[in-house]
């Protein structure tokens, strides 16, 4: 992904879901208790959830860590298949997952407003 002296690129998952009519409150309350487990693992940096608001059963899922391989150590854990199993309990079979290399900004890039 990067070269051999350059320091290991930030990565983002990105996963879109489709949550099963009525289980919306369980697969969030899931979602929480594996969004607990993730922050204390090396290398999470942030994590989102967002609800799309044209098709309330699409849901996107991101999150960023800081290499390829911290996201490999979370997704090899032992105890991270039986982690997310209630909350993909929730899910239609038809989602999508992919992780990509955060580039690094546009010099004069713009940051957005707050506020």
């Amino acid at each position: 992904m990067t070269g051999e002296n350059a320091a290991p690129a930030r990565v983002r998952v990105v996963r879109l879901l489709r949550v099963r009519a009525g289980r919306e409150a369980d697969f969030v309350e899931s979602y929480q208790g594996v969004l607990e487990r993730a922050v204390r693992s090396p290398g999470h940096l942030r994590e989102q959830l967002c609800r799309s608001v044209d098709d309330p059963g699409q849901w996107l899922l991101t999150s960023e860590w800081e290499s390829f391989e911290a996201i490999k150590r979370w997704r090899t854990d032992p105890d991270h298949a039986a982690l997310v199993e209630p909350m993909n309990a929730c899910l239609h079979d038809d989602r999508w997952t992919g992780v990509f290399e955060i580039m690094p900004e546009a010099p004069g890039a713009r940051k957005p407003r707050r506020g």
